[in-house]
């Protein structure tokens, strides 16, 4: 922490050293922290309905690194709506900006038409993909576009995600 003496100032040029010594100071205190943290974005796929759930995992996540930011679009509109190009070119832009792209596999994941263009679209830009299951029902398949690009749906494991958003989410 910077303590500030009491400076008395008598004339304007006084005032202006005073200034120049407080700024130097505010400098030197700002090279001792270093830089700041790096960032890192992970993009989620998931089902609206797995909302709560995925709540969790991003809390979860956030505890295991605080400097991860969660890029998500969870949509309610329909795939084949008028402004669906739209919507597809701002979702790009997102996953563009992420480092890795999470898909989340809770209760209420089934095979769905922006889920399928999301993963594709993640994989086409070349991004780290990593799928995840949101409950502990290990019976439950994989969903078709996992399984047709031979992606491995993984349990939950607070290590195994510590270790993977360290490895891939590193900022951009």
């Amino acid at each position: 922490m910077m303590e500030i003496a009491d400076l008395e100032v008598v004339s304007g040029e006084a005032k202006a050293s005073a200034v120049k010594r407080l700024e130097e100071m505010a400098r030197e205190e700002i090279q001792k922290a270093g830089p700041p943290p790096l960032r890192r974005r992970a993009f989620l796929i998931f089902r609206v309905g797995d909302s709560d759930q995925v709540r969790e995992f991003c809390a979860a996540a956030k505890e295991i690194d605080p400097h991860l930011d969660f890029i998500d679009f969870a949509l309610k509109v329909h795939f084949k709506t008028e402004n669906a190009a739209y919507v597809r070119h701002c979702i790009e832009k997102r996953i563009e900006a992420s480092a890795i792209v999470i898909v989340l596999v809770g209760s209420t994941f089934q095979d769905c038409e922006w889920v399928d263009w999301e993963v594709r679209a993640s994989l086409k830009m070349g991004k780290t993909l990593v799928a995840l299951r949101l409950d502990d029902d290990r019976s439950s398949r994989a969903p078709k576009v996992l399984r047709d690009h031979r992606i491995k749906l993984l349990p939950w494991d607070d290590e195994e995600i510590r270790d993977l958003i360290e490895k891939n989410a590193l900022d951009q």
